[in-house]
C-alpha cells in the first residue's frame, strides 16, 4: 500500500499555527483516480522544454473535517501540493468569495461538490482522500485569495530545463577532502 504522508502548516482563522500529520492514500484529480506516488510538496523541478503547469486546488481529508490547499500540476502528472493550508469548516459561509488565481473556486467546481462527487458530506471526507480541481489557465504558481479575512496561500514552482547545467562553464572539479583537520594531510590521489 503506498501512502504520502502530508505535514502542512494550517492557519487558524486567528493566524495560529498548527502542523499535523496527514496520511493521503487516494488522490482524485477532476474526479479521475490517479497514483499516489505522483504527489509531492517540492516546489524545484527538472522539466523538459514541453512542460507546462496547471494551478489547482486540493481538499484534503482531516480528522474533524478537511483542509484546502493550493496545488500545480505538472503536464507530465506530477502533483504539487503546497505545505500550507485552512481549515475548510473556518471558511465558514464565505467558500464562494475565496478565489484560485482570481477565478472563484464556485466558477471551477466547489469544495461542496468535490467533497460530496467523493463520497464526503459537508467538510467531512473519507479518511486518506485528496480531491483536486484544476484551473484552465496554465501558470506555475496557485494562490487562493480568502477576501473576507485578507488573507491568501500561494504555491509556486520553479521549473528548470533538463537540459541546461546551472553551472555553466565554471563547474568547479572534484575535489578530495578530509574535513577540519589541524595539520598537513598527505594526499594519496
Amino acid at each position: 500500500m503506498s501512502l504520502f504522508l502530508f505535514r502542512p502548516h494550517v492557519e487558524g482563522p486567528e493566524g495560529n499555527i498548527t502542523t499535523p500529520d496527514v496520511v493521503i492514500d487516494r488522490v482524485f484529480v477532476n474526479g479521475a483516480p490517479k497514483s499516489i506516488n505522483l504527489v509531492s510538496t517540492e516546489s524545484y523541478h527538472q522539466v523538459d522544454e514541453s512542460e507546462f503547469a496547471l494551478p489547482a486546488y486540493g481538499i484534503t481529508a482531516l480528522g474533524g473535517g478537511a483542509l484546502i490547499s493550493p496545488v500545480v500540476i505538472l503536464g507530465s502528472g506530477r502533483i504539487c501540493l503546497a505545505r500550507t493550508a485552512w481549515r475548510l469548516n473556518n471558511l465558514n459561509g464565505n467558500v464562494g468569495a475565496v478565489t484560485l488565481n482570481g477565478q472563484s473556486l464556485a466558477a471551477l467546481r466547489s469544495p461542496a461538490d468535490l467533497i460530496e462527487a467523493a463520497g464526503g458530506e459537508g467538510d467531512t471526507l473519507p479518511r486518506g482522500y485528496l480531491l483536486i480541481c484544476v484551473a484552465g489557465e496554465a501558470d506555475t504558481q496557485a494562490t487562493l485569495v480568502d477576501p473576507t479575512r485578507k488573507r491568501e496561500l500561494r504555491h509556486r514552482l520553479k521549473l528548470s530545463l533538463i537540459s541546461e547545467d546551472r553551472w555553466g562553464g565554471t563547474r568547479p572539479m572534484p575535489r578530495y577532502s578530509v574535513g577540519p583537520m589541524m595539520k598537513e594531510i598527505p594526499h594519496f590521489i
